[in-house]
């Protein structure tokens, strides 16, 4: 890459002579300035997806088909940067370092596959299928930040709260709500690290939400009680 180069006061002073010496002097000042700024290297980037890990087969009969429906996000775990909780109690959104993706969607992806691997149910199908399906869920992520607030132990934490609803009457009743929260110490403090940390607490968070799902349809509708 070129890389401009700058010429001091005192060097431009001797080219423009003693009569123009100060006024290019002033220039260089200003050109050493904009040096300053724009002459050096971006700080690097890094991006990546979430990489939760494989959701294990779970006990009971399969409860039908459902549709995952896109997840939304409290804000700002919308965000595609990182987000930090800080020693100080402030929050900061690392605008170098975060995901291709937004977490919402990513989330959505993950429940999708952990439904469809847990093994509780006939079909899963995504969102925008023109699929009838006797459930669907909808998500929400409360929390998706890796907490610095002890320096010496950060932690990813992820909490999920997700609504179970009956299609099958046309109402979207709901059926159930099954909360998932989890934190995955991070091994240090490299972006590498936060999102391995934010792709365990994930799982664990949706394991515990698809933990949650009653043993027999009967159950989940409030005829096995």
């Amino acid at each position: 890459m070129n890389r401009t180069t700058c010429t001091s006061p005192s060097t431009l002073r001797s080219l423009c002579g003693p009569r123009l010496g100060p006024l290019c002097a002033a220039a260089a000042v200003i050109l050493l300035g904009a040096c300053s700024v724009f002459d050096r290297d971006a700080p690097t980037a890094s991006h990546f997806l979430l990489a939760p890990p494989v959701q294990a087969k779970v006990d009971g009969v399969a409860l039908g088909s459902i549709m995952v429906r896109g997840a939304s996000a409290v804000r700002p775990f919308d965000a595609q940067g990182f987000v930090y909780k800080l020693s100080n109690g402030q929050w900061r959104i690392d605008a170098y370092n975060g995901f291709l993706a937004s977490p919402p969607d990513m989330v959505t992806e993950a429940m999708v596959r952990a439904c469809a691997q847990s093994g509780r149910f006939t079909t899963v199908a995504a969102a925008g299928l023109a699929t009838q399906t006797d459930l669907a869920l909808e998500t929400v992520v409360q929390d998706f930040y890796a907490d610095f607030t002890d320096r010496a132990a950060p932690l990813a934490v992820v909490q999920l709260r997700t609504y179970v609803l009956d299609r099958r009457s046309g109402r979207g009743q709901v059926l159930r709500q099954l909360d998932g929260k989890a934190s995955e110490p991070l091994a240090d403090g490299s972006p590498k690290a936060v999102v391995d940390a934010l792709s365990v607490a994930t799982a664990e968070a949706i394991a515990a939400i698809v933990a949650q799902f009653p043993a027999s349809d009967e159950e989940l509708r409030g005829n096995g009680r």
